[in-house]
């Protein structure tokens, strides 16, 4: 953690004494993970917050995912200001998921290490956006725009999680056989395209001849 960012106290969620049920986020629509922030109480040097999902979040996530289990996801989190109404927010995240191999159908574990970085800005109320423009750089290619000063950083989290979880999960002894089949590598698939093609025969016989 930068030593000029100060650490949050009390982290800001919507969950409370560790325990959760049904958690509603800042679209009143309910979600797995939430964990929402006031971007007005990050003050000037901005704020460090740890998040670590609830043994009924992973459930929920699980279930999100359509994966076998979330055993675990923690994330750390810097939230600075750039500027009146613009942030910057960087997140680095682990997770250990469960999933089931697409071969044998076998328990696979995950270890899922991921990072992302995002630029919040403020959206000017109704009178002031008639009359100006949001400025962002052309380089900023994560963006979101808040109607409000609140922020749902578990959110975020969750969906960039969903990003990295692998959607061919396979356990490295898998080869196929156990359903009858077999496994090629990329070279294995061209020599076998090659061979079945037919302008590939007529091509060797020509050279033969």
């Amino acid at each position: 953690m930068p030593k000029n960012i100060e650490k949050s106290e009390s982290i800001e969620s919507s969950t409370s004494n560790n325990t959760t049920t049904e958690i509603t986020g800042i679209t009143g629509i309910n979600v797995e993970f939430s964990r929402i922030v006031d971007v007005l109480h990050v003050g000037s040097k901005g704020k460090y917050y740890h998040y670590q999902t609830t043994g009924e979040e992973n459930k929920s996530l699980a279930e999100r995912y359509n994966i076998v289990a979330v055993k675990a996801l923690s994330a750390e989190c810097n939230l600075i200001p750039i500027k009146k109404g613009k942030y910057n927010l960087a997140v680095t995240f682990n997770a250990e998921i469960i999933q089931s191999c697409v071969i044998s159908l076998e328990l696979v574990e995950e270890n899922i290490a991921g990072n992302f970085t995002a630029i919040l800005i403020q959206e000017p109320n109704k009178t002031r956006r008639e009359n100006s423009e949001i400025d962002f750089d052309h380089d900023e290619d994560d963006i979101e725009y808040l109607s409000s000063n609140l922020i749902d950083i578990g959110e975020l989290i969750a969906q960039n999680l969903s990003l990295e979880i692998n959607p061919y999960p396979r356990k490295p002894d898998a080869t196929g056989k156990e359903l009858g089949k077999e496994i090629l590598t990329e070279d294995e698939v061209m020599i076998k395209s090659e061979k079945q093609n037919p302008f590939h025969v007529l091509k060797s016989l020509k050279h033969k001849t």
